[in-house]
């Protein structure tokens, strides 16, 4: 059974079009390799987060891997 990935049903169901420059950024290859560099970030940080044993450490990592995340995978600006 051949099945419709969900944010391609989403965008179906409130009639968005296909040629949206944040959609395409996300079906590039360049994203796919920073999202595998992000998910690997999160991994080694959930790994120094159950060794440090420390609430702030946690909170602090925490903050910092989740905005490195969002900035990391932000398309690149074309002047």
């Amino acid at each position: 059974m051949n099945r419709v990935p969900l944010i391609d049903r989403i965008r179906r169901f409130y009639r968005l079009p296909d040629d949206y420059p944040e959609l395409n950024w996300t079906r590039t290859p360049l994203y796919r390799k920073r999202l595998e560099q992000v998910k690997n970030g999160w991994i080694l940080t959930g790994v120094i987060m159950l060794i440090c044993d420390s609430i702030a450490v946690v909170c602090v990592l925490g903050a910092f891997a989740a905005f490195l995340s969002l900035a990391f995978l932000e398309p690149d600006q074309q002047a």
